[in-house]
C-alpha cells in the first residue's frame, strides 16, 4: 500500500499485517490529510457511504509514472519476499553488485536477467516492466 501525505508532501510504502498498517494510518490521520493508494494487486475494500477514504488506482498517479522503474519494481519485489540483495544474488546466480546496479538504475534490466530474477522469487518477469510502454 502506498500512503501519500498531501501537506507536507510525504510518500511511504507500507507492507505487513493489515491490522498494524491500519493502526499506523490512523496515527497519520490524526496529524495529516492523507490519501491511500492501493497497489494494483490489492483488493479494493468496499467503500462505505460515510467513508471519506480516497482510493486511487496506483497506475493513475504521478508517483507511479515517475517511480515505477524496472529497478524500483525489482527492489520492491525483493523486499516483498524479505530478501537482501546478497540473498537474491545467491538465489539467481548473480553478483550482489549486479543486483545493486539494476536497482539503482546504473545498469539496464534486460529481459534475460528479469527472467532469472523473477524465477528466483516466484514472480513474473513482466512485473519489473509494468511502467514501460508496450511496443
Amino acid at each position: 500500500m502506498l500512503a501519500v501525505v498531501k501537506e507536507p508532501h510525504i510518500e511511504m510504502c507500507l507492507n505487513g499485517n493489515d491490522n498494524d498498517i491500519n493502526k499506523l494510518i490512523d496515527v497519520l490521520r490524526r496529524s495529516y490529510d492523507i490519501s491511500v493508494i492501493i497497489s494494483i494487486s490489492d483488493n479494493r475494500p468496499s467503500q462505505k457511504e460515510d467513508d471519506d477514504e480516497e482510493y486511487v488506482d496506483i497506475r493513475d498517479t504521478d508517483w507511479w509514472r515517475k517511480m515505477a522503474t524496472p529497478g524500483n519494481l525489482l527492489a520492491g519485489s525483493r523486499l516483498k519476499h524479505n530478501l537482501t540483495q546478497k540473498q537474491l544474488a545467491k538465489l539467481c546466480g548473480m553478483s550482489h553488485a549486479t543486483i545493486s546496479a539494476y536497482e539503482c538504475g546504473k545498469r539496464p534490466l534486460s529481459m534475460r536477467a528479469a527472467i532469472r530474477l523473477a524465477k528466483a522469487m516466484g514472480e513474473e518477469p513482466e512485473s519489473f516492466f509494468a511502467n514501460v510502454p508496450k511496443a
